[in-house]
C-alpha cells in the first residue's frame, strides 16, 4: 500500500502539533486522594466547637449509639459548659447542627454522621464522648 504525498498537507500537521504539542508537553494535576468518609468525621469531631460537640453527644445518644444512663450528665455538663442551650430555651445553631448530626456545616451537601455505617458512627460516638470528658 502506498500512501499519498502530504504536499499542501504537511503545513496543517506541522501547525497541528505546534499548536497542540506544549498542552500534550505539560505535566498531568493529579488530585489528593480524598479522604475517607471516616477520616472527615474524625476531623470534625476533633474541630468541633463546645456547642457541637454537645449536639453530637445529644445525636449519640438519641439515636442509642452511646448509653442514655451512662452519658446524659455528660451531656448536660457540656451544654452547661459551652451554653449549648440558654435560659430561654434558644439554643446554639452549632448544638442544632450536632443535634442534627451535621459534621460539614459549611458545606449544604456536607457529610453527616449518618453517612457512616453502624460500627464508624459508635466509633465516632465514643471519640465524642472522650473529648467531651477530656474537655470536662
Amino acid at each position: 500500500m502506498r500512501y499519498p504525498p502530504l504536499g499542501l498537507a504537511w503545513p496543517m500537521v506541522v501547525t497541528f502539533v505546534l499548536a497542540t504539542g506544549p498542552a500534550l508537553a505539560q505535566p498531568r494535576t493529579t488530585t489528593a486522594p480524598a479522604s475517607s468518609p471516616q477520616s472527615v468525621a474524625q476531623g470534625a469531631v476533633e474541630g468541633a466547637p463546645g456547642a457541637r460537640l454537645a449536639g453530637y453527644l445529644n445525636f449519640c445518644i438519641s439515636n442509642g449509639l452511646l448509653p442514655h444512663g451512662e452519658t446524659m450528665a455528660l451531656l448536660d455538663h457540656t451544654i452547661a459548659r459551652s451554653n449549648a442551650v440558654f435560659n430561654d430555651h434558644r439554643g446554639d445553631m452549632d448544638y442544632a447542627q450536632g443535634t442534627a448530626g451535621i459534621l460539614q456545616p459549611a458545606n449544604p451537601n456536607g457529610m453527616r454522621i449518618t453517612d457512616l455505617d453502624i460500627p464508624q458512627r459508635r466509633g465516632l460516638c465514643d471519640q465524642v464522648r472522650r473529648k467531651a470528658a477530656a474537655a470536662g
